[in-house]
């Protein structure tokens, strides 16, 4: 097996103080969720954990979500028509 090695041409310069401030300052925010970023569920994680070890992926894409979980995937005829 070939080893390959990614170099990057101009690596990102180090952050400034002001960025540090602002990250640090972050940290004590609170998560916020709403119905686009609703909060991981245990049975989620399963899921996931599940589908990684399956794929041997980390990257669990659409195609594979549709593939397990057909069902969460089709449209209901209501929303199908119109």
């Amino acid at each position: 097996m070939a080893t390959v090695f990614y170099f990057l041409p101009n690596p990102p310069p180090p952050l400034t103080e002001e960025e540090k401030a602002e990250i640090a300052a972050l940290k004590d925010r609170p998560i916020t969720y709403d119905e686009d970023c609703p909060p991981t569920t245990k049975e989620h994680l399963e899921e996931m954990r599940y589908l990684r070890r399956k794929y041997r992926t980390r990257c669990i894409t659409k195609e594979i979500l549709m593939a397990e979980f057909p069902k969460r995937f089709q449209k209901h005829k209501s929303e199908a028509a119109g």
